[in-house]
This record gives structure tokens, sequence and C-alpha cells, in this order.
């Protein structure tokens, strides 16, 4: 894909402005924290995606790339917040430019902008995993299943494969949850038939029977039999004679108006009464006494939880869970309420048929509404819709039992029937007994034009149910087979991938684990993450393992995620600060691992530890050039590094206002950080210490007698070669060299006294202004005077052979003849 060349910000961060040359290999930044390392990888983010991770998802309120990626000071100047890429893409043989500021973030300046380069370019911007901190490494080890499924898939690309299974269950679930309704919908249609065909059960025998005596009072055939197509009004247009038609068919509308009569007497029986007032005391009970209506509430959450299930998904919170784990727990909390649930469920079945009753009236008085339209009766007709609705919102209130006072409320008022309802039947009836009585004929016309409208609505409601029923089963057979097919797919995917993160996790351990075991288990939306402890058995990432190893399990995980993900295209990736608690000795397996198995990835590596930098140069991961060390951050100036420049400005500035203890201060700190890379790169011996804190009286020393010694071998081997020239340079070299040491000695005892104040040491400007020049020019002895480079030997191990510097300029040979 891409390798980064270099990269220049501007206001962006915590940072003014930072131009570094990575030169496509692997780089590492070093630095306390808060010296500015996190600014860096932003931008490199920034300048690749258009985004930052930390400043976005989930957790980040109301922190914004928008309004937060410039720096402070430039916070209302979005376009000068700026991040400048040199990239190399190898596949095209091209370096580009990617120029993109915040204000226009999701269109940068890309040079050149043929399509290839820009496809590469949008395919790198869809992969931000290559910004790796230890923030989204340990979510791979220490998360819960679901989560880490998600993470993983995310992460190969396969969030899709979960999306798609959760809607298809969603589906499956809606049209499970469809059939109940439909269910009652065909019960009232198969009611409202029965009584228009005037038959107790609904039977196919009884039914013609009844529809053929019809029939042949009209003269029309029988019906042999029955069909989802047969009409029970077929040949009826056909009949001779005058057709009387009327508009309310007498005969069904004297039944449908007894059976509201009958509904209606069923509200005021005592029978009702008593059930009401029963229910009434017990469920004000409940809700006077506040323990108990709680967990009232509680039981009924859950329980209403349980019918919500259709994803997996907690629906209240929408917490990843599989369904039948989430049903489980549920049914386990619900045990705890056993008494209540008892309750309810006794109440439940006490209110059923009250809402039975409800919903009869309802689809009853509906009809009869219609008899007293069709009329003419328009005051009674608006008193039967009114009880439709009355019956209608009576039936919510009681559905759900809660909230309590409002299932009180729907009882107390479930016998309230207003006089003028009873009237308004009454006229209704009245209105059909005054319908001249039907001739045997009409009659028989009306019963068959009824039951064909009525069978009609029942045959539609039928067949919605098994349409629904059919689709159920359809959807709830689809998700099953995806299900299965994505689970045995995504299983050899894990299987690669558990076998490379063994792989990679043995060879950092491979002295003590190297006989570890890891699983990937992947399951319906999950993947269980089980490791070997010491051949002890297989337990989760954080029962026994230390953070060091989690933390090194999180990098071997992403690795080899990379692996399986890109290929060879895994060309990239930044590192920020991931190993914080990996002990030393595995560090440096680390480095080794990163340097051999991914030999064509180019890392960017942040860390706040001096020695876990120290071990990416010595096993070579980075070379001493492709490093930068940051000292301090401020506002004002953003990131400091360890640079001779700046340091000396600095001391100067604290010079002029006559601050010699903050001056030498920073002198001894300075020393103290440069005294460690010449004795690494000179490979001077220094006195061992555990914690690894190395005092300025421990190292600068070292140096200057390991230089010493490596000018002398170079003059004896510059001799046994009879090499004149080179014996003079050196020579003279180290003649200067003892110079500027006796120098830097004679002043080098003021450091101390002007540092630790003692009381009788009153430094002035003038007295401390040749330390600094003596230890400035003693720095600048173990530097090349035109690379800028420190001088190093080479080999770093094993058999001194050459002291030089990186242009070459310096090139001493320390073998003799």
């Amino acid at each position: 894909m891409i390798h980064l060349e270099s990269i220049e910000i501007y206001e962006f961060r915590g940072i003014h402005k930072l131009h570094l040359e990575l030169k496509g290999k692997n780089f590492a930044v070093c630095g306390h924290n808060g010296t500015g390392k996190s600014g860096i990888v932003d931008a490199l983010e920034f300048g690749l995606t258009g985004n930052i991770s930390r400043l976005s998802g989930e957790g980040t309120g109301a922190v914004s790339v928008k309004d937060h990626a410039p720096h402070v000071d430039s916070r209302n100047k979005p376009d000068k917040a700026r991040v400048v890429l040199r990239v190399s893409i190898p596949s095209l043989r091209k370096t580009v430019i990617i120029d993109r500021n915040v204000k226009e973030a999701s269109t940068p300046k890309i040079t050149p902008a043929d399509p290839n380069v820009l496809k590469v370019l949008e395919y790198v911007a869809s992969h931000p995993e290559f910004v790796l901190s230890r923030r989204e490494l340990i979510r791979y080890i220490l998360s819960a299943p679901g989560e880490r499924a998600k993470q993983v898939q995310a992460l190969l690309r396969l969030d899709r494969v979960e999306g798609l299974r959760a809607l298809l269950l969603k589906i499956a679930n809606s049209c499970e949850r469809g059939i109940d309704p439909l269910k009652r919908e065909e019960s009232q249609a198969n009611q409202q038939l029965l009584r228009a065909l005037d038959i107790p059960r609904l039977e196919t025998e009884k039914l013609l029977e009844a529809v053929n005596n019809r029939r042949s009072i009209l003269g029309l055939s029988p019906i042999a039999t029955l069909t989802v197509t047969t009409s029970l009004k077929d040949g009826l247009a056909t009949t001779a004679g005058p057709v009387q038609t009327q508009r309310i068919p007498k005969v069904q509308a004297t039944a449908d108006i007894k059976s509201l009569r009958e509904l209606l007497a069923g509200l005021s029986a005592r029978g009702t009464s008593t059930s009401c007032e029963l229910l009434i005391k017990e469920l004000t009970a409940l809700s006077t006494d506040p323990l108990t209506a709680d967990n009232v509430t509680r039981e009924r959450l859950l329980r209403s939880a349980l019918n919500l299930i259709n994803e997996e998904a907690c629906p209240v919170c929408g917490t990843f869970w599989k369904q039948d784990d989430l049903r489980k727990v549920i049914t386990d909390k619900l045990r705890h309420f056993e008494e209540i649930t008892q309750k309810i469920e006794t109440y439940e079945k006490q209110l059923e048929p009250l809402k039975i009753l409800l919903n009869d009236i309802r689809d009853v008085s509906v009809i009869v509404e219609r008899y007293g339209t069709l009329g003419g009766l328009s005051g009674s007709s608006r008193l039967l819709h009114e009880l439709s609705s009355t019956s209608a919102s009576r039936h919510r209130q009681l559905e759900n039992l809660l909230p309590l006072q409002e299932c009180i409320a729907g009882l107390q008022k479930f016998t309230d029937m207003p006089i003028e309802v009873a009237e308004a039947v009454s006229e209704i009836e009245a209105h059909v007994n005054a319908i001249p009585e039907p001739t045997q004929q009409d009659a028989a016309r009306d019963y068959l034009t009824v039951c064909q409208e009525r069978l009609e609505v029942f045959r539609g409601a039928r067949l919605q149910l098994r349409k629904t029923k059919e689709e159920a089963a359809l959807t709830r057979s689809v998700y099953d087979v995806y299900v299965k097919t994505s689970t045995d797919i995504l299983g050899e995917i894990y299987k690669e991938v558990e076998k490379n993160f063994t792989d990679l996790y043995r060879y950092i351990h491979r002295e003590d684990e190297g006989k570890f075991e890891a699983h990937l288990i992947p399951s319906i939306g999950k993947l269980g993450f089980d490791v070997d402890f010491y051949g002890r058995g297989l337990f989760p990432p954080g029962a026994y393992h230390s953070e060091g190893h989690q933390d090194s399990m999180g990098l071997c995980l992403y690795l080899a995620l990379m692996k399986h993900l890109l290929g060879n295209n895994f060309t990239s990736a930044i590192l920020d600060d991931i190993l914080m608690s990996v002990d030393s000795g595995h560090r440096r397996e680390v480095c080794n691992l990163l340097k051999e198995h991914f030999p064509d990835t180019q890392f960017v590596l942040t860390t706040h530890d001096e020695i876990w930098l120290k071990h990416m140069q010595v096993a070579g991961l980075v070379t001493p050039e492709a490093t930068i060390h940051f000292r301090k951050w401020n506002v004002t100036e953003g990131p400091i590094d360890w640079n001779g420049y700046d340091v000396w400005h600095e001391i100067e500035n604290e010079l002029k206002d006559d601050n010699i203890h903050n001056g030498a201060s920073q002198l001894r700190h300075y020393l103290e950080y440069v005294s460690k890379e010449i004795c690494h790169r000179l490979r001077a011996p220094v006195e061992f210490r555990g914690d690894g804190r190395f005092e300025l009286g421990d190292l600068l020393p070292s140096a200057i007698r390991q230089f010493k010694d490596l000018l002398k071998r170079g003059e004896d081997s510059a001799r046994s070669w009879g090499k004149t020239e080179e014996l003079e340079s050196v020579t003279l070299r180290k003649m200067n060299f003892e110079k500027i040491v006796i120098q830097s000695n004679v002043e080098q005892w003021q450091v101390n006294r002007a540092i630790h104040f003692n009381e009788w040491a009153n430094l002035r400007k003038e007295d401390f202004t040749p330390v600094v020049e003596a230890q400035r020019k003693l720095v600048e002895s173990f530097v090349c005077s035109k690379c800028d480079g420190f001088f190093y030997v080479i080999p770093p191990r094993g058999r001194y052979e050459v002291l030089r510097c990186s242009c070459a300029d310096m090139n001493v040979n320390l073998r003799r003849k």
C-alpha cells in the first residue's frame, strides 16, 4: 500500500510546527507523558484519513476533530491546522503529497491526483486500524465475547456479516410476533361468520347444509364442495323475478343487535361487577405498598424485556447478548419475583374475560353502528361509535396491568354504560323491527350476501395468518442457514488467525511459554478467547496472565488480524505506546518479532520509556537517526526535542535573565541525556544499575574514557598499517579532545554547586558562562561537524571495527594489522 516518507505539522493538536523525515523506514518517538508524542500519531492518522480516533466515537462527548484538532492558540483558524504527508506507493512507484487541513478535512489536496493514486489512498483511509493505541489493543483481549466479536469483525471488515445476521433475526422475530394478533383477528372473523351462518361451529358440512338450504329456496344449484374460491352467492344475480333488496338485512341485523344486547348485559352482570370490585381492591392494595408496587414494576419490566427480545442485544440498554443467554438471565431474575409473578398471573387471568368482553363489544358495536347509519339514525350511530372507542380505550387500560392506577381506573369505569347507549341500541332495534319482514327468498338472499361478505373477511384473515406463519418459518429458516454458514466461514478465518496469533506469541515468550496454545471460539454474535496458562488449562486472558502478557497478546492478535486482512499490503502501522506493561526481556523479543516477521511493514512507534527506545535501537528495529526524543512540551512552543540548538539557546536565555539555577539545571539534564546517547553509540562500559537510572557522574566520564580509548586504538591501527595521514588526523583529534576535556573538568565543579544551592556559592552570569561554553565544546567533540550526527562504533556488538559518523567524514579503522 504506502510507506510514510515525511510529515509536516502546522498548528495541529499541541504542535505549532514540526517536520519529520521518516524515509519509509521504521521510526520511533520517545518522550515522557505530555511531551507531544500522541500529537504526531494524531497528525499521521488525520493526514491519511481526515479523522482522529481519540477525538471521535464513544466517550468523546462534545470533543470533535473540527473544534479540537487545531492548536488551542489557533482554534478559531481551522484552515491553519494542517498536515502535509509525503508517502510512497510501491505498487505504483509513485510519491504522493497529501495536504489536509481541519477546515476542509474531507477534501485534501493530493498531488498527483490520478485515479490509481486516489484508489490506493481511499483504501488506506477506509482502514483506520493502522493506528493502534493500548486502549484499542486491550479491547481485543479483555472485552466480553460479544464486544470482542464486534471489534474483530470490524477490523476484518466483517461487521456487515454481523449486521446482516442481526437484521435477519429482527425480521424473523418480527414475523413471529405478528402471528398472535392475526390469530385474534381470525378468531373474531370466525365468530362473526358463525353468527351470520347461525351455526355453532365452523364445519364444512354444517356450513354447506345451511347455505344450500337458502340456495334451494332461491332455486340455485347446491354447492358440492367448498374451496377458497367458492362463492356462496354463485348464480344469485341470475335468479328470476323482481329483486327487492333491503339496505339492512333484517334477520342478520336482529341477530347482531341481540348479540350486542347480551354483551352489554354482561357489563352489568353481578359476576362482572364482583370481579371488578375484587380486582380493584387487590390492585389498590398493591399500589399503596411502595415495595410491592416497585416489585410489580420490576417484574413487568423484566417480562416486557423478555417479550421484546428480537436481536442479539438487550432491548433496554442495547448491550450485546446471545438471545438464549439473555432469556435465561431474565428468567432467572424473574424467579426472585415468584410471589409477585403468581399474583400478576392470577390478576391477568381474571382480567382476560373482561378484555375479551370489551373486544367483542367493540367489534359488534361497529356492526350495529353501520345499521344505524344505513337507517339514517346519525345520533344513535354516533353513540355506538363512542361505545366502540370507549371499549378499545378501556381494553388498553387493562392490557398491560401497569401502571396500576391506570388499570384500576379502567376497572372502576368498566361497568359504566351511559343510558343513552341502551336507548341508541333500542332505537336502531326499533328501526330494524319496523322493516317489513322479508320474503323467504329475500331472507335467503340477504343470508347468502352477508355470509359471503363475512366469509371473505374470514378467508382474508386466515390467509394473512397462514402467509405470516409461512413468512415466519421461512425467515427463521433463512436466519438459521445464514448463521450456520457464516459461523462455518468465520470459523475458518478465526482458525487461521488463531494459528498466526499463537505463533507470534510463542515467538515473544518462547523461553517460558514455548508450548502456548490459544483458542478463538466463534458462536452466534460472539468470539470467545481462551489461552493456555503454563499447561494448567485454557482460561480467559484476564484470569491469570499479567498485564504485560495481556499487552503482548493484544499486539500479537492485532498483528495476526492485520496479516490476514491485508497480507502483503500491511505496509504501515502506527503503534502508540502499546507495550507499557511488557517487561524489558520480552520487549527485546517484540522488537525482533516486528523486525523479522514483518520486514516489509513500516512501524511508527511511540514510547515514554527510554529503555524501550534503546531496545528498538539495539535490536535494529529503528536506527538512531530514525528517532526523535522529546524532552518537554509547553503550549507556546509545543514539543521540544533533545537537540543541541534548542538546549544551548534556552540556557543562553536563562543566563540573559541571570537565572543561573535554571540554566545549570537544564545543562545537567541535557548532559545526562546526551551522555546516554554517546555511551550507547560508543559502546562505553557503564556500571550497571538495575533501575536504569544513570546519573551524569556514571555516564559522562565513561563516555570520555571510551572516546579517548577508541582514538588511541585508531592511532595504533593507523600506525600498524602505515597510514601516516590518518595517524596524524586521529592524533590531532585526540589532542584537541583532551584539551577540551581538561577545560570542562576545570569548570565542572561550579555546576553541582549551583544546582544544589550551596549557601556559599553565589555564581553570576559571568561565572557560569564559561561552564556552558566548555560543556558545549565537550559535547560537540562527539558530533560530526558535517552531518551533525554522533560518532558511533561498528559493529554494535563484538570486536571493535570502525569509529565513524553517518556521512563517513570521520571513518577511523580500529583494527590493527
